[in-house]
């Protein structure tokens, strides 16, 4: 193994790394659920509307809805926006980026959720797949073309290449 294949190898973030940045995203999530679900439920009650039909229709699906809305909002907006990554996954230096190495728009990070949301809910085992790859990606990163890399590996590597710094040669 070469000193360039390793340092590649060191570049991506790997299964395990990954799960624990995933149940520190998930306990974050779980606990702003449960405050804006809270105060979804006691607005009704301090108002004194919750008897209204259509409100006790709305408390019935906020759960569904926040848990659709939240979740996707909290990783769509943290991994398109300039730090590249959710909390858990900057807990471990790790960034979510493209083919290029370059932040992703908002569409392709929710693009990129969504298919992993979907592929969760039918096949949880599909995450595996990440411990298998070379580049270790999932299946929601090989289908959006995206890389969960560590980030000061990802800029040591850049510094190491020729002018001009270019991470599509590792993504590639």
């Amino acid at each position: 193994m070469t000193a360039s294949s390793d340092c590649t190898k060191r570049i991506y973030g790997g299964f395990w790394i990954r799960t624990a940045a995933f149940v520190i995203d998930l306990i974050i999530l779980t606990a702003i659920v449960l405050l804006v679900g809270g105060a979804i439920y006691i607005i009704p009650d301090l108002l004194g509307i919750k008897e209204t039909g259509f409100i006790q229709v709305l408390l019935m699906l906020w759960p569904l809805i926040l848990w659709l809305v939240v979740p996707w909002l909290y990783c769509v907006l943290w991994e398109s926006s300039k730090v590249k990554a959710t909390p858990g996954k900057l807990m471990f230096s790790l960034i979510v980026v493209n083919k290029e190495g370059k932040r992703l728009e908002f569409w392709h990070a929710s693009g990129r959720y969504w298919i992993k949301a979907i592929t969760f809910m039918f096949v949880h085992i599909i995450y595996i797949v990440v411990a298998f790859t070379a580049k270790k990606q999932g299946v929601h990163d090989l289908c959006t073309n995206t890389f969960v890399v560590n980030k000061k590996e990802l800029q040591r590597h850049q510094q190491q290449l020729p002018f001009p710094p270019v991470a599509s040669n590792i993504m590639n």
